[in-house]
């Protein structure tokens, strides 16, 4: 289904005001802990009941506008750093749509030109769709794109897939265009001319640097939004020197042990199992790495090597020795 960088959250969290934020977490599963996580990502199911909460708890169906308009720029991370660098309006777009899957990749957008438009639209809709997120999406392109236009530019039109909110107004003065609901395709339309406009943000030197991190991240950034992977990644940080319990992995995501472990068992697994599952993996690369066994039991939380010997032999029939010697013979 895919997953969602919590950077596309927290405008969420914070347009919505700490008097309902009990709530969303409530409704979503989402904690004030997990969204303070850079590189958290979470599923697309929660990021659609999200956006469907605090549009509930707004009262407001066109918040995805007030939150274009209030969001401060740098919000999007390396993502919105690319783009901003780039030579032109036609190579930041094709930045957005090239590094999109770093914030979002339950959804695909694509960049076409069309006789004398230009078409940013959405190809592959999430299997769990934020109808709201491309408003939001789309409007924050139309704020930037003439900011940094060094040529002054006009949105030909807005068509949005999804039903029509109560009040149209809203939409067609924030764009100044266009703007059809229930279209057949989600797309954002520019002049064709537009593409080639500079952007007065360009910077050649900086773009190759961020393309180069941003290849990296693509490369590293986590996938699994599962509630296991979130434990996991949590017991990397606190196996070394800490007692590695629920209720500590509890504390540090936010939530109740009991809800934790009740998730997990929603997911097919337990505490106990996920933890030794992270305890074998990192086993097997410090191992390979040539770690000394007494580091390597102090590094996953055993209190003496012998310990760790005992684990091991359960996890995997032979000893820490042997995993050494068979590696030094491959």
């Amino acid at each position: 289904m895919g997953s969602v960088s919590v950077l596309l959250v927290r405008p969420l969290a914070a347009a919505l005001g700490s008097g309902a934020l009990a709530e969303l977490w409530g409704a979503t599963d989402l904690t004030p802990q997990l969204l303070a996580e850079d590189d958290a990502r979470i599923s697309a199911a929660q990021f659609c009941v999200a956006w469907g909460e605090l549009i509930r708890l707004s009262g407001d169906p066109a918040i995805a506008l007030r939150i274009a308009d209030a969001l401060p720029p740098g919000a999007f991370g390396i993502v919105e750093y690319v783009c901003r660098s780039a030579p032109t309006l036609g190579e930041a777009l094709r930045r957005w749509v090239r590094y999109l899957n770093l914030l979002d990749d339950a959804v695909v957008v694509g960049l076409a030109v069309e006789g004398d438009r230009a078409l940013l639209r959405v190809e592959v809709e999430s299997e769990a769709p934020a109808p709201a997120s491309h408003e939001l999406c789309f409007a924050l392109v139309a704020k930037y794109a003439r900011e940094l236009s060094a040529r002054p530019l006009r949105i030909a039109g807005v068509e949005l897939a999804h039903r029509a909110p109560p009040e149209l107004a809203p939409y067609r003065a924030w764009f100044d265009a266009p703007v059809r609901f229930g279209a057949e395709t989600t797309q954002l339309i520019f002049p064709a001319s537009a593409l080639d406009a500079p952007l007065v943000s360009s910077d050649p030197a900086l773009l190759a640097i961020l393309t180069r991190a941003a290849e990296e991240l693509e490369r590293a950034v986590p996938k699994d939004a599962s509630l296991t992977a979130q434990v996991k990644r949590t017991l990397r940080e606190v196996l070394r020197g800490e007692d590695a319990n629920v209720d500590l992995v509890a504390k540090r995501l936010g939530m109740t042990s009991r809800s934790l472990q009740r998730r997990l068992r929603d997911e097919g697994t337990s505490f106990n199992a996920v933890r030794e599952q992270t305890r074998r993996e990192l086993a097997t690369r410090y191992l390979d790495d040539k770690l000394s066994i007494a580091e390597i039991s102090f590094l996953l939380g055993f209190s003496e090597p012998s310990a760790f010997f005992r684990a091991y032999k359960r996890w995997t029939g032979g000893t820490p020795r042997g995993h050494t010697l068979s590696r030094g013979m491959a």
